[in-house]
């Protein structure tokens, strides 16, 4: 499987996870052909949170006007359009259009499954009724950035795998994979600040990748911080390359 294959699979599977985020009254959706962008109009001025995805450059062109009245009608002031590795031609359309790289925003990941050895991990795990200890986790690592995690509590039961290390009681690392296809996408991945430097997110990750082996999964994807590359690496994920935020500011 090709880095470009993976890194359409993660287009997918994020764009599956935004809409996880939506069904839970958090975000707002303008589907197009070719081109999905996701709003949360509660945070205008967090471009973070205004993201757009394009399958190809001619769709992307073509939704442009469309995306400018999207968040001007909410109003949200500025917006990012993410550009995977292999789509230079979307990072030149927008630098016509007046939008402008503003980060290295994430790195793709990926893996084959079928290239790894099924390695369990060397400590139990659990998997838990709620995302209660999830969120819990992650709001501890990461603050809760206006309720965007505090959402994955909210119903429907979400449709996604989840594990929890514990230790006398205490959950202390977790994640969940979302299934699209044969891929397993992994998200959530975190370490209770106490916790830190013990390698228990290196056992969540084994054992969210032995358990999408085991329901039949061929590849798994992430987006991956500075400081998860090397814990990835580690467990045989390859550098798909980084994405690319390209910003628009309204006047």
């Amino acid at each position: 499987m090709t880095n470009a294959e993976l890194t359409e699979r993660l287009r997918v599977n994020v764009i599956a996870f935004r809409h996880l985020q939506r069904e839970r009254g958090q975000l707002r959706h303008l589907g197009l052909p070719g081109v999905d962008a996701f709003s949360l109009p509660t945070l205008p001025g967090e471009a973070y949170f205004q993201q757009v995805y394009f399958a190809d450059a001619g769709a992307l062109s073509a939704a442009l006007p469309a995306l400018e009245d999207f968040y001007r009608g909410q109003g949200v002031a500025a917006w990012r359009v993410l550009v995977p590795p292999g789509h230079a031609e979307g990072g030149r359309l927008l630098g016509g259009a007046g939008y402008r790289p503003d980060e290295h925003l994430s790195d793709a990941m990926g893996l084959v499954l079928d290239d790894l050895p099924d390695v369990p991990p060397a400590i139990p795990l659990e998997t838990p009724d709620t995302q209660e200890d999830l969120v819990a986790i992650n709001v501890a690592t990461y603050g809760d950035w206006g309720g965007a995690v505090a959402v994955w509590n909210r119903p429907p039961r979400l449709p996604v795998h989840t594990l929890v290390a514990r230790e006398a009681g205490r959950p202390l690392a977790c994640g969940f994979t979302l299934d699209v296809g044969d891929t397993a996408g992994v998200y959530m991945v975190a370490t209770a600040p106490e916790a830190r430097g013990r390698g228990l997110a290196s056992e969540v990750m084994r054992g969210l990748l032995s358990d999408a082996r085991a329901r039949g999964m061929r590849a798994s994807v992430l987006q991956a911080t500075p400081q998860g590359m090397g814990v990835y690496r580690r467990l045989g994920y390859r550098d798909l390359g980084g994405w690319v935020s390209w910003e628009y500011r309204a006047a």
